[in-house]
């Protein structure tokens, strides 16, 4: 968010008022800003490496078009389990409605 609030990485806002970024300018972008080098040293261990890149290497577009397909999934998911949760109730209602009642034919008798 700070480098696309600063214009160093290009994005816009959809319909859905979501920042899209387009694959060739996020990996612009992380070719330009290499990953800041570690400085914390690991005495006990040699299993991780002391500089690690925070950005190892450009995004795929089969990734990016993964990651796409998959927030679009749950979002298919949220709606369909708002629209049933919806639906229960509308039935309850109508359940409800469809129940026969004594009718009271004087408002003061109960």
């Amino acid at each position: 968010m700070r480098a696309i609030k600063s214009s160093d990485l290009q994005a816009f806002r959809d319909n859905k008022n979501q920042w899209r970024i387009k694959a060739d300018d996020l990996n612009a972008w992380l070719a330009a800003h290499p990953a800041q080098c570690a400085h914390t040293v690991q005495e006990e261990s040699d299993a991780h490496p002391m500089h690690t890149p925070a950005h190892p290497a450009p995004i795929a577009e089969e990734t990016l078009e993964l990651v796409r397909v998959k927030a679009e999934l749950e979002a298919e998911r949220t709606l369909r389990a708002t629209i049933e949760a919806d639906r229960d109730h509308w039935r309850e209602l109508a359940q409800k409605l469809a129940e026969p009642r004594p009718r009271k034919w004087w408002f003061w008798q109960k």
